[in-house]
């Protein structure tokens, strides 16, 4: 089996990089041909993870975190083979995705599992939104986007000093409380499948493929990664005080019952500002990165990613 391999070396969780050196030796072990790559900056791993499937590889595992992941499986999805199968180790300070998945701990078994399981199809999003420079940009996800306030907790996250060294999960918590202090919420528009949902301030709105975000935030428990449909989770704009309390609830799911939060589902999520004032336009976030802001769109791409894990 030709296995290509996109590492990021520098990706949040150091257990996670420490692993896959031994899940390397074990696929060579069992006669895996291995084509490791490692990233040295933005857009390399999509780059490097569409090179990696032209080049004939029966397998491209992404080796780190959401970001990496979710840029990888978009570069499989612009190569010319586009059904080639995708697999990943988890590296990264949240590692969402993966909570998705019960995973072996041991490298030997984690290396099995990769040669061995089939190939199962999942869905993936594909979005369109305002890049940072104003000009319009497209890209794929395959765990959540999501904008709001969350936009301004993974800026901070990827930029900041705080937390460094800590685990994923206090390191998005001391963020998350530090950016709803400070967060007005952002009125928007939201539309459904072409049917208008929602007019007015949100904190913020979750489209979801897989139902984790903010290192074990259990945002949409009841998404599927197989049935064609995001769960798009909106949460309304409050003051500080009731947002923190659904904040409270949501690592364990029971904010759905909140009734500042309502539960959707549609195959394409439309928004846009209802403002006109650009920098009050809602921050957007696609898999743990900050590609850019709304107004934007997002559309579900069904079976598109051909996972083996």
């Amino acid at each position: 089996m030709r296995i290509g391999a996109v590492v990021n070396p520098v990706s949040g969780r150091k257990a996670g990089r420490s692993l896959w050196p031994e899940i390397a030796a074990a696929l060579g072990a069992e006669g895996a041909e291995l084509d490791i790559r490692e990233t040295g900056g933005d857009g390399d791993a999509a780059r490097l993870g569409q090179a990696l499937s032209e080049d004939g590889s029966d397998l491209v595992i992404a080796v780190g975190g959401d970001g990496t992941i979710g840029e990888v499986a978009s570069g499989i999805l612009r190569s010319d083979r586009p059904g080639v199968a995708f697999s990943f180790v988890p590296a990264g300070t949240g590692s969402d995705f993966a909570r998705n998945f019960a995973l072996p701990t041991d490298p030997r078994a984690y290396a099995a599992r990769l040669l061995s399981a089939t190939a199962t199809p999942v869905d993936a999003g594909v979005m369109t939104c305002e890049g940072e420079d104003g000009r319009a940009l497209s890209r794929h996800f395959i765990n959540i986007a999501s904008f709001g306030v969350s936009g301004p907790i993974v800026r901070a996250v990827n930029n900041g000093r705080r937390g460094r060294g800590l685990p994923g999960t206090p390191v998005f918590f001391l963020h998350s409380v530090s950016q709803l202090l400070r967060y007005r919420p952002r009125c928007v528009g939201l539309r459904l499948d072409g049917i208008d949902l929602f007019q007015g301030p949100i904190t913020a709105v979750a489209v979801s493929n897989g139902r984790w975000f903010g290192a074990g935030m259990h945002v949409a428990p009841a998404a599927s990664l197989s049935d064609g449909l995001f769960d798009v989770v909106v949460i309304r704009g409050a003051p500080t005080v009731s947002i923190l309390k659904v904040m409270n609830s949501i690592y364990t799911g029971a904010h759905i019952d909140h009734p500042l939060v309502s539960v959707h589902r549609a195959s394409r999520v439309e928004v846009w500002p209802t403002r006109a004032d650009r920098s009050m336009a809602a921050l957007i976030e696609s898999d743990g990165e900050a590609p850019g802001r709304v107004p934007a769109r997002f559309d579900v791409l069904p079976g598109a990613i051909n996972l083996r894990i």
